[in-house]
C-alpha cells in the first residue's frame, strides 16, 4: 500500500530517518520512494497500525491514486473524477478497517482539498469534482463523525486523491491537556530530542520548559536516569504538572531564572530548549543579555561530552552569543517553520581540548 505523512517544512530529514528506524527499511515491509516539501511518500506492506508511532508526522494518509503531469489547466480535474470512477476500493477499505475505520458500501464522505502553485483553477473547484464522482458511486456527502475523510491535493505537477488515516492526536499528543501562548508543536520537540541523541544515561534538561513538550517527548522516547525542568513562569510550571501528571519518574521542575541555574557544573548531559523569539521581550539589549546569560549557564552545567539542541527565530544573535563562547561549536543546523515563523534549530558542542 503508498502511504505519506505530512510533517512541518524543515522536519523531511528527521521524518525520514525515523521512517527507516523505526520501520526498518531493511526489513523489505518499507520503501521509501520519495521526500517532497512536507511530505514523505512511502510504500509499506506491515500493519498500518504501526504508523501512528511516528512522533514527527502531523497526518498520516493512504494514497488512493497518485496522478503525475498535472498542469495548470482545468482540464487537469478530469483525472480527479476518472481516477475516482475506475477506483476499487477493496484494499483500501481493508486498510481502513486494521485502523478502526468502518467502512460501508455506501459511504458518508467529506472532501478536504488542497493546492499550490498557480492553477486555473480553484479549490473549491477541485473539492466539487471529487465530491461529485463519489457521489455518482453512491456515496453521499456528510459532516459526521463517521464520514470518510477524502482528500484531494495538487502540488508542483502531481495530484493526490488519498484517505486520511489519522486523528489530531497524532500531531497534537493526548498528554497536552494544559497550554500556553506559543507552546512548541510536540512534532518539533520530539524532533529536537531526536537531534540531541537520547542516550538511557541522560540527565535531561530543558532551562525553559513552557508547558513540558520538549520533557514529555524525551521521557517518550527511551530510559533515561533523570528529568529536568524549570520556568520563570509559574502558569507554564502548573501546565507541565498537569502535562506530566504522575507519570515519568524520576524528574523534577523548578520556578527559576535560566540565566541563574541552582545547579552544579558539568552535572546534565543534554539540553534541549526552545529560547525566546523576541514577541514578549521587545528590547533587542534586553534579549541580547538574555541570550548571553542563558549560554554562560547552560555551557557551566553541560558535561564536556554534553549536547544542546537550542530552537530559535533569532539566528544571529544566536550565532553571535555562540561566537562569544569559543568553547563551543556548531555541528549542526536545520531551518523549521514556526508557527508560520522562519527558525533554526542548532545542535551545540563542547569544542574537545
Amino acid at each position: 500500500m503508498l502511504y505519506a505523512i505530512t510533517v512541518s517544512a524543515g522536519l523531511e530529514t528527521i521524518a525520514r530517518q525515523e521512517l527507516s528506524e523505526r520501520l526498518g527499511s531493511d526489513t523489505g515491509h518499507l520503501k521509501i520512494l520519495g521526500r517532497k516539501p512536507q511530505r514523505i511518500l512511502f510504500e509499506y506492506t506491515g500493519n498500518p497500525r504501526e504508523l501512528l508511532s511516528l512522533r514527527t508526522a502531523e497526518h498520516l494518509f493512504l494514497i488512493l491514486k497518485q496522478i503525475p503531469k498535472m498542469t495548470r489547466s482545468r482540464s487537469s480535474l478530469t483525472a480527479f473524477s476518472g481516477a475516482l470512477s475506475r477506483f476499487n476500493f477493496k484494499e483500501a477499505f481493508a486498510c481502513c478497517r486494521q485502523m478502526g475505520i468502518n467502512t460501508w458500501k455506501r459511504m458518508p464522505f467529506r472532501v478536504t482539498s488542497r493546492l499550490s502553485g498557480k492553477r486555473n483553477f480553484r479549490r473549491v473547484d477541485l473539492q466539487r469534482v471529487v465530491e461529485r464522482a463519489l457521489i455518482e458511486r453512491g456515496w453521499y456527502s456528510g459532516s459526521s463523525k463517521s464520514a470518510l475523510d477524502i482528500w484531494a491535493e495538487v502540488h508542483g505537477d502531481d495530484g493526490y486523491i488519498s484517505i486520511k488515516l489519522s486523528s489530531n492526536d497524532m500531531a497534537q499528543r493526548p498528554y497536552k491537556q494544559a497550554h500556553i501562548p506559543a507552546s512548541l508543536k510536540p512534532t518539533l520537540a520530539y524532533s529536537m530530542v531526536r537531534l540531541s541523541r537520547p542516550h538511557p544515561e541522560d540527565i535531561f534538561l530543558d532551562a525553559m520548559c513552557g508547558a513540558g513538550t520538549i520533557l514529555l517527548e524525551r521521557a517518550f522516547i527511551k530510559r533515561y536516569r533523570y528529568l529536568i525542568g524549570g520556568d520563570v513562569s509559574t502558569e507554564a510550571l502548573d501546565a507541565t504538572v498537569t502535562n506530566f501528571g504522575r507519570q515519568h519518574q524520576p524528574r523534577q521542575f523548578f520556578h527559576w531564572d535560566a540565566q541563574n541555574l541552582p545547579l552544579g557544573s558539568n552535572t546534565v548531559d543534554k539540553i534541549v530548549c526552545n529560547l525566546p523569539f523576541g514577541e514578549t521581550i521587545g528590547d533587542v539589549s534586553e534579549l541580547t543579555r538574555l541570550y548571553r546569560q542563558c549560554l554562560t549557564e547552560y555551557e557551566r552545567v553541560l558535561r564536556p561530552r554534553g549536547r544542546m539542541v537550542l530552537l530559535t527565530s533569532q539566528n544571529t544573535l544566536l550565532d553571535d552569543t555562540l561566537k562569544q563562547r569559543r568553547s563551543l561549536r556548531v555541528t549542526q543546523k536545520l531551518t523549521v517553520d514556526v508557527r508560520g515563523m522562519r527558525a533554526w534549530m542548532s545542535v551545540v558542542c563542547p569544542k574537545t581540548r
